[in-house]
């Protein structure tokens, strides 16, 4: 009893710190899409290649099955980075599962947050050729909008993965570990408009002001109205 009253303590206080972490992170992202050169060949292509994924899946393909491979996949890479080992990968349109002798909370979780087709297509851009860079800031783009509509649309139907750390925590985590990582590749992107070290010391600047915000409306709640004492 005292181990699960302990464990739900703790869930709520790092429920609490992701948000005050993403929210910290949606500032700093807020701010660098605005000073984005929006009409420099890297942002038009980019999100040329991001918008043109959404007709295709809601009007011609819903690629399913190469959702379903992606994220056994990360399933599979996520427990052998945990130290585990994999026996078995299965995939097909209406699902699959894979089958590791470690279970953790990171590996659950991690085909939600890791963006497995845009990390290969970042690779890629980041040692490609400069002519043909381009190209592959629009793959990236594209792979990236895939990986955020068939979060989604897997998140709308029940996923065991949820089960572990219980709907609402994942759903949490899935949010913020997604914004993080959304600002990651702006940064390796767009270097010039948001490096990495300073995305770190924005996001730390925002958390303090967002701190500092809560405990003076926290201070103002419970200080006693003028005029009467405590």
């Amino acid at each position: 009893m005292k181990k699960f009253v302990v464990g739900f303590f703790l869930k709520i206080f790092f429920a609490f710190l992701m948000i005050w972490i993403s929210t910290a992170v949606v500032c700093v992202l807020g701010g660098a899409l605005l000073h984005l050169t929006w009409t420099s060949p890297t942002a038009i292509v980019f999100t040329i290649g991001f918008v043109v994924y959404f007709p295709i899946h809601f009007m011609l393909y819903k690629p399913v099955l190469s959702h379903v491979m992606a994220h056994e996949v990360t399933h599979a890479l996520a427990a052998l980075a945990m130290g585990g080992k994999v026996t078995e990968i299965h995939a097909t349109h209406s699902g699959g599962s894979t089958i590791t002798n470690k279970s953790h909370f990171f590996i659950s979780m991690a085909p939600y947050v890791i963006p497995l087709y845009t990390l290969i297509a970042l690779f890629l851009y980041l040692i490609a050729a400069p002519g043909l860079k381009i190209y592959l800031i629009g793959l990236v783009g594209f792979t990236y909008a895939f990986h955020w509509v068939l979060t989604v649309y897997s998140l709308s139907h029940h996923q065991p993965d949820l089960d572990e750390g219980g709907v609402a925590f994942s759903l949490i985590f899935i949010f913020t570990a997604n914004i993080i990582v959304l600002m990651l590749l702006f940064s390796m992107v767009w270097p010039d408009t948001l490096s990495l070290s300073q995305a770190l010391v924005e996001t730390y600047r925002w958390g303090l002001r967002l701190a500092q915000a809560a405990f003076h409306q926290l201070h103002l709640l419970l200080s006693p109205p003028e005029g009467k004492s405590a």
